[in-house]
C-alpha cells in the first residue's frame, strides 16, 4: 500500500517544517511549497491526496492558488484545508 501524499504550503518555513515532520511521523509522504505558484505546479506534478495551504502568502495567495487548482482538470478533485490569516 502506498503512502498518502500531502502538499503543505506556507511562506513560513518553520510552519512547513513542523507540520511536514509531524505528517511524515504519521506515515504520510509530504511535498512542500513556499508560495501559491509553486503549490499549483507541485499539485499538477505530484497529484497529492490532500493540500494544506495558508491563505496569506506573497506573490500568489492561497485563494488564488486554489482557484487555479480548481480550474485545472488534473487537480480539481484534490481536497484542501485552507488556513485563515493567523493573528499577529
Amino acid at each position: 500500500m502506498s503512502k498518502k501524499k500531502i502538499l503543505v504550503v506556507d511562506d513560513e518555513p518553520f510552519f512547513v517544517e513542523v507540520l511536514g515532520t509531524r505528517l511524515m511521523a504519521e506515515g504520510f509522504e509530504v511535498c512542500k511549497a513556499n508560495n501559491g505558484e509553486m503549490a499549483f505546479h507541485l499539485a499538477k506534478k505530484e497529484i497529492p491526496d490532500l493540500i494544506i495551504m495558508d491563505v496569506m502568502m506573497p506573490l500568489t495567495s492561497g485563494y488564488e492558488a486554489m482557484q487555479k487548482i480548481r480550474q485545472d482538470p488534473t487537480t480539481k478533485h484534490i481536497p484542501a484545508i485552507i488556513f485563515p490569516e493567523r493573528p499577529g
